[in-house]
């Protein structure tokens, strides 16, 4: 049996309109028809309500490897947030939402497990939302491209999403960080792939399952419609690494899921990719659904 990922939500955030982040240099606040699911008229943005992007702060569980995985640890909001974290994004103007079940303890419950059974803990990025919970996982091995560390640990003005006041969650486990260069295999089926495009260190996970090879790329394809159009997201430090990460996907997986689109839920009532039963509507490059027919091997690493 293949391996299966499931998309545990921790929160939900927004960034104002135009929303450049998601499709570059569309603003969405004109363009409805590239709109993606989350899609609001009106949040509260420190007391200014204006039109922005819904998207869930996001943890993947990966089932059925030797080792207990999870991609990413997203970014907890509820009462355990610092001030400073909370001061930091009001400064960026992202809104937040958080519920009593959007906690790592919470989702992973779901499934019978704590923090301390997670043995790997993938960041695909050092941004806020896909490390903001690391310092819950008291056991865990982390691995992340050395290319992030200096953005995450000081980072500069003009970098986004690279927070100083989030940085505490890799240098609070900087003794369990594994720092890679480059393509690793983790465990038997999962690899991770370094692409770079969205920030320096960018890495993509690629899972053996059921269905196919599954990539979970974090934000080098936040949303459906990245991977439908094959349109790059819109906040990237080199659009033309994006666009080769793209082709790279296009070729070495079957299935590319999208890291941060409530319409995930809505495809996958289950909220898991992997097995055939949760197989209601995969969509691959080209939009119509249908997995290509040929793919490139991965390579050996």
């Amino acid at each position: 049996m293949g391996l299966r990922a499931h998309l545990l939500p921790l929160g939900d955030e927004a960034g104002p309109a135009p929303a450049a982040y998601a499709l570059h240099a569309v603003d969405l606040g004109l363009d409805e028809a590239k709109r993606p699911s989350g899609w609001e008229e009106a949040l509260d943005f420190g007391g200014l309500t204006r039109p922005g992007l819904r998207s869930p702060l996001t943890m993947w569980l990966v089932e059925g490897a030797d080792q207990v995985i999870v991609v990413d640890t997203g970014c907890d909001m509820g009462q355990r947030a610092t001030a400073a974290a909370r001061d930091a994004l009001q400064k960026h103007e992202i809104w937040t939402e958080h519920r009593a079940e959007w906690t790592v303890e919470a989702q992973l419950a779901r499934f019978g497990l704590s923090p301390d059974d997670v043995e790997i803990v993938i960041n695909t990025c050092g941004h806020f939302d896909h490390i903001g919970n690391n310092t819950r996982f008291g056991r865990a091995t982390f691995y992340m491209q050395r290319d992030e560390l200096p953005y995450v640990v000081h980072p500069p003005a003009w970098a986004p999403y690279y927070y100083r006041e989030f940085a505490f969650n890799v240098l609070d486990i900087r003794d369990r960080l594994e720092l890679i260069d480059g393509d690793l295999k983790i465990s038997d089926g999962v690899s991770v792939h370094k692409m770079g495009g969205h920030s320096p260190g960018m890495q993509v996970v690629l899972l053996e399952t059921d269905i196919g090879r599954v990539c979970i790329p974090g934000d080098l394809m936040p949303f459906y419609q990245n991977i439908e159009l094959n349109w790059p997201m819109g906040a990237f430090f080199d659009l033309e690494g994006v666009m080769r990460a793209y082709a790279w996907m296009r070729s070495h997986a079957d299935v590319i899921v999208p890291h941060h689109d409530w319409g995930f839920f809505e495809r996958h009532p289950s909220g898991s990719i992997g097995d055939r039963a949760d197989l209601e509507i995969v969509t691959g490059f080209g939009g119509d659904g249908a997995r290509p027919l040929k793919r490139a091997p991965v390579q050996q690493v």
